[in-house]
């Protein structure tokens, strides 16, 4: 193929695809199509020949692809002058299109973003997505935190039939000398930041691992250099729209408009312990501000909260429309992110009042497929995952688990220390039929995959005994072709 460059329409001839059709009957005539320099996806200062004549070829491929796909193109029917009006009507027609480009590998469809603007719109819209991933839910695999303090690495564990290679060993999509990490998977997109010890002084991203493409999260206007930032929580959801948000929870740097803030959230009589609890450290003020990618802007909630010290922002789950957060010793909330309104959540009875001496070793919220789960471990290998209504009315039992028979067959779960068993829960995977829905477990050396429902397990990944992992640790990958 060979282009010729002017200063407004890059004429095309398409010798090279002749000789590749010379089986069927279809031929091109030049030149085979014109295409305007305004649709190019490039900078206006890049003026390069053969930089148009890259991406002008690819779209000449295409729309070779699309004729003969078509059958719309035949050069002993076809006058020149009308095979370039149906290759032209062929290439805007956006169902063609889509039936061409979802056959295509990954790394060429994603190259065909940079041919025009109506490419780039079409492949990243919720249809196209759906359809080189039909199944949005499905989890492709978890991504485990390994390596050292400060040198992150993931290991990858691939949990369907399908062959999936990792996406990463470690954070290199910007080159940061202190390092990345995951803080949260939503939806495919994973929601990083620079490492640090500290709680602020971070920088923040939202990265696609499918596509490679991440965007740099500007900080929020109250957020200054020594501004602690308590948590922060990416909030996507593809089926309800392409845009994501960001909920950030920091310390409030104002001692005013707080109070009032415990009577609501039904804490204790804020004109009689207001002032002492914060003195003594139990409850601390904190302000809530949302980034949108659709403005690209921060947006400040309401006045600062009081929220009790056992509250842990830095784990925030999002689902239905909200984010929510568990708190040992006190009421958990969650913020709907749209109506920006903030409340308590219902969380379920422990067995025990003092769960602490029956040997509670933590509570934990898991989302998948659009489920929120949430399970708690005692001293004891059975216990019971529950399932919070939509509705917030409460929690029911979804499963009840029992892993008695995971010690018999693996005995090197037995511990002789505190807790009976030595194991950690990693995730709870929903699967399109709930029958086949399962939980990852980590044993020494061993990941296992528990079925929730006829209680069957097999051993699906092996490494080092001396590798830890536990539920903070394990991040869903899912495959998506959205763009950020």
């Amino acid at each position: 193929m060979t282009s010729q460059h002017n200063s407004d329409t890059l004429h095309l001839t398409v010798d090279t695809f002749n000789s590749s059709v010379s089986n069927s009957s279809f031929k091109f005539r030049r030149p085979a199509f014109k295409i305007p320099k305004s649709q190019f996806l490039l900078p206006s200062s890049v003026t390069a020949p053969f930089v148009y004549h890259q991406v002008a070829a690819l779209h000449a491929t295409f729309l070779c692809i699309v004729a003969l796909h078509a059958g719309k193109a035949n050069s002993q029917s076809m006058s020149s002058v009308n095979s370039n009006k149906k290759l032209n009507s062929i290439a805007d027609n956006d169902d063609i299109l889509t039936e061409i480009l979802v056959r295509l590998p990954l790394k060429s469809i994603l190259r065909c973003k940079s041919v025009s603007r109506q490419w780039r719109a079409l492949i990243s819209g919720p249809h196209f997505c759906r359809r080189i991933y039909p199944d949005a839910y499905l989890v492709s695999g978890l991504l485990l935190l390994s390596g050292s303090l400060f040198h992150r690495e993931y290991e990858f564990v691939p949990l369907t039939d399908k062959p999936t290679s990792p996406p990463f060993k470690t954070l290199t999509f910007v080159n940061h000398p202190s390092g990345l990490e995951i803080l949260q998977s939503c939806h495919g997109l994973l929601f990083c930041s620079s490492f640090n010890k500290r709680d602020f002084g971070r920088d923040y991203y939202i990265y696609n691992p499918t596509t490679k493409q991440f965007r740099t999260l500007p900080l929020p206007p109250g957020c200054q250099d020594l501004t602690i930032v308590s948590g922060m929580t990416l909030a996507y959801d593809p089926h309800k729209s392409p845009h994501y948000k960001v909920v950030c929870v920091r310390e409030s740097d104002s001692w005013q408009d707080y109070l009032g803030i415990y009577s609501q959230l039904g804490h204790l009589n804020p004109s009689k312990y207001d002032h002492h609890c914060v003195r003594m450290g139990y409850y601390s003020r904190h302000q809530i501000e949302v980034y949108s990618s659709e403005t690209r802007s921060w947006k400040l909630f309401g006045r600062p909260c009081i929220v009790h010290y056992g509250m842990d922002f830095r784990k925030g789950v999002f689902w239905n429309g909200a984010v929510h957060w568990v708190n040992y010793f006190s009421p958990s909330l969650y913020f709907k992110v749209d109506d920006e309104k903030l409340r308590k959540m219902p969380m379920p009875a422990t067995p025990n009042p003092d769960d602490w001496k029956s040997g509670r070793r933590f509570m934990h919220l898991v989302e998948s497929r659009e489920h929120l789960h949430l399970f708690e471990i005692y001293r004891t290998t059975k216990f019971d995952v529950y399932e919070l209504k939509t509705d917030y009315s409460g929690w029911f039992v979804k499963y009840q688990v029992d892993l008695d028979s995971i010690t018999v067959a693996f005995p090197e779960m037995i511990s002789t220390h505190l807790h009976p068993s030595d194991f950690a829960i990693l995730d709870i995977i929903r699967e399109a039929d709930d029958e086949e829905s399962y939980m990852v477990l980590h044993i020494p050396g061993k990941l296992i995959r528990y079925n929730l429902n006829d209680k069957t397990f097999n051993m699906i990944y092996g490494f080092s005994p001396g590798l830890i992992f536990d539920c903070f640790d394990a991040y869903h990958y899912i495959e998506t072709v959205a763009s950020i």
